[in-house]
């Protein structure tokens, strides 16, 4: 039963990523472009050789990273919907521990602490939210949001002070010096070994929601909070736990940005916080699911971004367009999958009922 379960949620799944493409392509020739031209540079800016991959596996980590924190959260029934911020808060105290508070002009313990010191940095801004909700009754989902903002404007005014660069009004950190970025994979490369670390954190996270006392508390704590508690579950700490560690990983996905592709930061750093949602979403909120999805979204990006340089012109943000019509065409095909499961005497029950 698992196993066919394990199927259907698969084959929704490729079902609406297929179904997305198409209609959006379909879209496309309406309005004048070439369907199979758009789809082939499409393939070649995502997987066309060594250096797109590349670029495509680097594009993944930050979005796999705050994937994996709404997953953890969610999955939980924490509804942290500020990735976004957490992520920014982890991208400035890693720039910064590599920039201007180093702790040791050592190269590895100061990328190691610069990449902790993001983590532990998302990880206190999500229980911010947290302490919120146990102690003044705020609603995370609310409080997350709002913080969102908090945090970018936070970011803006510290790299318009402390961490600005010299030289330049912009608000805008300085560049972190080459011996203390993240180590390449491949030469020439934006593939870091951030991206290495993130799918086996991916990994790391489906054997503890499958395997261990943590993951089974999490999973009971989400799905009835109320009989987690009557089981001597500590709900409370169970959650606020889960949260720091959402926030860890979305901070983390910032401080392997900084430190592994752009190497200077700025207020506008993406919406990775966002898009992570939309990818634990598609993943099923499953480690492993998340991972794929995460690839997806990253082939994406990079592959939008080729045919958006090409000669075809494609429009900006085409990729997120994509994205959206995934989601929505994936929640249509679940809604139908969930219908058709109802038992055949539910079925007779409900038919009874308005028989009354």
């Amino acid at each position: 039963m698992k196993i066919r379960q394990s199927l259907l949620s698969v084959g929704a799944t490729v079902m609406a990523c297929a179904a997305a493409f198409g209609a959006v392509l379909l879209v496309l020739w309406a309005c004048g472009y070439p369907p199979l031209g758009i789809l082939h540079r499409w393939l070649i800016g995502a997987v066309g050789n060594s250096y797109y991959i590349s670029n495509s596996l680097a594009e993944t980590c930050p979005l796999l990273l705050t994937g994996l924190a709404a997953g953890i959260a969610f999955r939980s029934g924490v509804l942290n919907i500020g990735a976004q911020g957490q992520f920014l808060i982890g991208a400035m105290v890693s720039v910064g521990l590599a920039t201007r508070w180093q702790v040791t002009p050592a190269v590895m313990p100061t990328i190691v602490i610069a990449v902790v010191g993001g983590a532990v940095g998302g990880g206190l801004w999500a229980v911010l939210a947290g302490a919120l909700e146990r102690w003044r009754g705020v609603p995370v989902v609310l409080s997350t949001i709002l913080l969102n903002f908090v945090a970018f404007y936070l970011v803006e005014i510290i790299l318009s002070g402390p961490l600005q660069a010299h030289g330049t009004s912009a608000p805008q950190s300085a560049e972190i010096q080459g011996r203390y970025w993240l180590p390449v994979l491949i030469k020439f490369s934006s593939l870091h070994i951030g991206v290495l670390l993130a799918f086996c954190l991916a990994a790391l996270l489906y054997v503890v929601n499958r395997q261990t006392v943590f993951g089974f508390q999490t999973l009971v704590t989400g799905l009835n909070p109320r009989a987690a508690q009557l089981a001597g579950i500590p709900v409370a700490r169970q959650q606020m736990t889960v949260i720091f560690v959402s926030g860890g990983l979305a901070g983390l996905g910032g401080a392997f940005q900084v430190l592994g592709v752009t190497h200077f930061l700025i207020a506008n750093f993406g919406s990775y916080g966002y898009a992570g949602i939309a990818v634990a979403l598609l993943g099923r909120l499953n480690p492993l699911g998340i991972a794929f999805s995460a690839l997806f979204f990253g082939m994406l990006d990079t592959g939008a971004l080729r045919v958006e340089e090409s000669s075809l012109g494609l429009p900006h943000n085409i990729a997120d367009v994509v994205k959206g019509t995934v989601l929505l065409v994936m929640l249509l095909l679940l809604a139908f999958i969930n219908r058709r499961r109802i038992s055949p005497t539910a079925k007779v029950d409900a038919a009874a009922t308005e028989g009354r």
